[in-house]
């Protein structure tokens, strides 16, 4: 497998410029965070409920890294145990995406297969975009209650929760409107919380919603016509050291070039 993070198993790595940024405004922290070269490793754990699905299940956390630059984010590298047999990895830098299954056959010396399919990089728990400066205010100004809270990645934390419905959201994520969730539902909540230390990074973030299940899939259920998400993300070593490249040309494929 080709290294393309560099820094990615190196534990305790120093989070650049972490204590100058000013306590308690997490939108700014993040936003200085945003330094090319630089990153923040990612562990996200999945949890989904469906009468379609066998009721819920928590499935094996997705770990990685997101790559800054540019003053925003512009690479990920993680893997996927969920996809194929022994995990997925999948690479994002821009919008281009490549794969690489090791359980997959693949022709000889190719590892990798470069998808024509777009890829978005972020920083997020379900649709709460954290590495956007107006999703993140919006998400705080909904907070209802604070309190001080466990110790993450070495720094105590401050946790704050709240509850915005996608009628709010919508208003500083447009793009969202028109997907599975419509009018109808544009009361229905996400209720979040955001595990924040005193440099104002966030070091836990944390939501809870439920969508309608889409069309395809309601049969499979016994009358539940939603399903309901949970996604916990733990974020640590912010400002690490951190090159996310692309695999090596001669062990890529296209993806059109496969033979099933």
């Amino acid at each position: 497998m080709t290294l393309t993070v560099t820094g990615l198993a190196l534990p305790g790595a120093p989070a650049v410029g972490a204590t100058k940024v000013g306590a308690g405004d997490p939108v700014a922290a993040i936003q200085r965070q945003r330094v090319k070269g630089h990153g923040v490793r990612i562990t996200e754990y999945r949890t989904l409920n469906s009468d379609a699905i066998s009721g819920w299940g928590r499935f094996e956390p997705v770990k990685g890294a997101v790559g800054f630059g540019d003053g925003k984010v512009v690479a990920s590298d993680f893997w996927d145990h969920q996809l194929g047999e022994a995990g997925v990895r999948l690479v994002c830098i821009g919008e281009r995406l490549w794969e690489c299954d090791p359980k997959t056959k693949r022709p000889k010396g190719k590892r990798w297969v470069a998808i024509k399919e777009p890829c978005v990089s972020r920083l997020e728990t379900g649709n709460l975009r954290l590495d956007e400066p107006a999703v993140l205010a919006a998400v705080l100004v909904t907070t209802t209650t604070t309190k001080a809270s466990d110790a993450y990645d070495g720094s105590p934390t401050t946790l704050h929760e709240g509850s915005i419905s996608f009628r709010q959201l919508w208003n500083v994520r447009p793009e969202l409107r028109g997907s599975s969730v419509r009018d109808a539902h544009a009361d229905w909540e996400i209720d979040w919380r955001l595990w924040i230390g005193k440099d104002g990074l966030i070091r836990r973030a944390w939501s809870k919603w439920r969508e309608p299940l889409p069309d395809e899939v309601k049969h499979l259920g016994a009358g539940q016509e939603w399903m309901g998400l949970v996604k916990d993300v733990r974020y640590s070593d912010w400002g690490m050291k951190l090159t996310i490249k692309p695999p090596p040309a001669a062990q890529t494929i296209a993806s059109g070039r496969l033979k099933y």
